[in-house]
């Protein structure tokens, strides 16, 4: 894995047996400690956790169970876990200040246990007995601001510059740090992030909260933080654990990685699981190189960059990449321009060609694995997932794995040039411009057939209004002829008036007969079906079943 920044689904405010407001059985002896520890890492695992922070009210004492926990781990074949893929565990505490607000506390994740102490004495935290149950009453700190909180833990050497502080955040809340007259507290804090119990709010009573923790209130002295959903998980069913969690990005688990976090928290911080790329290179593997030898690159899937001086090899690297994965460069007939499809040429000839070398590429695209060999000789080979290496044309790379790439100078030149402009837009949301195509195609098809169903509608509608017109006038017609009639007899206007009724019982008569007709061979079919049926056992010896 490559050793660069990633997203973490992170719970930072969690509690243990411990905890002075723990909600069920404790935890007294270190087994039923160890016990519960390994429980709570299952469940963390069970809920996607990657990293949590253990933050008993003024206590530290139960951090060590879960690390060892953690540390112990073992995959479903019980082998060990790699460090890298480790639940990563802050050692931390939950304060309750003088100002009054509450706050996390929250150390580097590889701070050794014995400094922990030095925190409960820099806080005038009188150590709690480690054998108890629980840790000893809550006694609010006198502490009446962050920067006498920052000041007192800083006296410490071993912990100045392992911590980080975020205060309580919650709208309306009444250890929270966002109420009013707390304005002075939160304008001179160094803090730089925040907490809340649960999930960030949205309801429009929360809106004054978010404006201030987005610093856009002058009152507040339009100072952003960063926001951090917790559970603040006390109870041994671990019913809240992970439910409202944040996602943090960083290269290692530290207080300064948080506060960097903080610092760039639109990048940095996400309240939901952030989306990877549909289609990342993860790795670059050159089997030999005159140039720079033999060597493997591991990238990040989200942001990765090449730095070094002039002429260590950050271009050759990037141009083996394009090479590899039969990149067509723009061309150029520029005179004040390079010729790059010779430039590549020549470093392909003079690096790996003179050595016999290839050039792998792994990627994944929607998640399947994607492996990409390219020989000197011209040969290119193709792994798709759980497949075999098979030939493949350079037609079939570009086409299932589109690259984008440019030099300084080819760059430049992309404004003034229609098809690479479009490419250079268009490439980069190919499958999203698809998808909308399609869209595009079934909605039009929709449309049309909507269209010709209105104008049938209309039709009909045009027709039947007609056929109506023209029942009105005929029956009109004939009450007419029925009063003109001359030379006939009352008994005989009598029949006539009574036909509409005869009609009417014609047609219920009619479909009585029909009626019968069906029954009578739906009948007829029963009796079949019961002629087909098998004797039953002992008919034939005139027994009755």
């Amino acid at each position: 894995m490559d050793s660069g920044a990633h997203f973490y689904k992170t719970d930072l405010q969690v509690h243990t047996p411990r905890d002075t407001n723990w909600d069920g059985a404790g935890a007294i002896t270190d087994d039923e400690r160890a016990t519960y520890a390994r429980e709570f890492v299952a469940a963390c695992r069970v809920r996607g956790l990657q990293a949590v922070a253990i933050t008993d009210h003024h206590d530290v004492a139960f951090f060590r169970y879960i690390r060892d926990a953690a540390v112990a781990e073992t995959d479903d074949d019980g082998k060990a876990l790699p460090a890298s893929e480790r639940l990563v565990v802050f050692p931390g505490m939950e304060l309750t200040l003088g100002i009054p607000c509450q706050a996390l506390l929250i150390f580097d994740a590889d701070l050794p246990i014995e400094f922990l102490s030095l925190a409960l004495t820099a806080l005038a935290i009188a150590p709690s007995d480690n054998t108890a149950a629980k840790a000893a009453q809550l006694k609010k700190l006198d502490i009446m601001s962050f920067v006498d909180l920052y000041t007192a833990l800083e006296r410490q050497d071993p912990l100045r510059g392992h911590f980080i502080v975020f205060p309580h955040v919650s709208a309306g809340g009444h250890q929270s740090l966002v109420r009013k007259g707390f304005e002075k507290h939160y304008v001179s804090m160094p803090c730089v992030g925040g907490y809340v119990d649960g999930q960030l709010p949205t309801e429009p009573k929360a809106a004054g909260m978010r404006t201030i923790t987005n610093g856009q209130d002058k009152n507040w002295g339009n100072k952003p933080l960063g926001l951090f959903q917790t559970s603040d998980n006390r109870t041994r069913d671990f019913a809240k654990l992970g439910a409202d969690a944040t996602w943090v990005k960083w290269a290692r688990p530290t207080a300064e990685a948080l506060r960097q976090a903080c610092l760039a928290r639109r990048s940095r911080i996400s309240q939901v699981e952030p989306g990877l790329p549909a289609i990342r290179i993860t790795r670059i593997e050159v089997s030999n190189s005159k140039f720079l030898g033999p060597f493997l690159i591991e990238l990040n899937a989200q942001y990765n960059a090449l730095i070094g001086g002039r002429g260590t090899g950050k271009s050759s690297i990037l141009e083996y990449l394009r090479w590899a994965l039969c990149d067509q460069p723009l061309a150029t007939p520029d005179d004040d321009l390079p010729d790059f499809q010779q430039r590549r040429v020549s470093l392909i000839d003079k690096t790996l060609r003179a050595v016999d070398a290839n050039v792998q590429i792994t990627l994944f695209v929607n998640g399947t694995e994607h492996v990409v060999r390219r020989h000197v000789d011209g040969r290119i080979l193709l792994k798709i997932g759980a497949g075999d290496l098979r030939p493949a044309t350079e037609g079939e790379i570009r086409s299932l794995l589109p690259l984008q790439a440019y030099s300084q100078k080819q760059l430049s030149s992309v404004g003034i040039k229609g098809d690479e402009l479009r490419r250079f837009v268009h490439l980069p949301i190919q499958m999203e411009l698809d998808a909308l195509g399609s869209k595009l195609t079934d909605v039009a098809a929709r449309v049309r057939a909507t269209h010709d169903a209105l104008r049938e509608h209309r039709r009909l509608l045009k027709e039947t209004t007609v056929a109506r017109t023209e029942l009105q006038s005929i029956e009109q017609q004939l009450a007419g002829l029925r009063k003109g009639l001359k030379g006939v007899t009352e008994a005989d206007r009598t029949l006539i008036g009574a036909q509409p009724a005869w009609t009417e019982e014609q047609r219920i008569v009619e479909r009585w007969r029909k009626e019968v007709t069906t029954a009578t061979t739906e009948l007829r079919e029963y009796r079949a079906r019961i002629h087909r049926l098998p004797t039953p056992l002992g008919a034939e010896n005139g027994v009755a079943p």
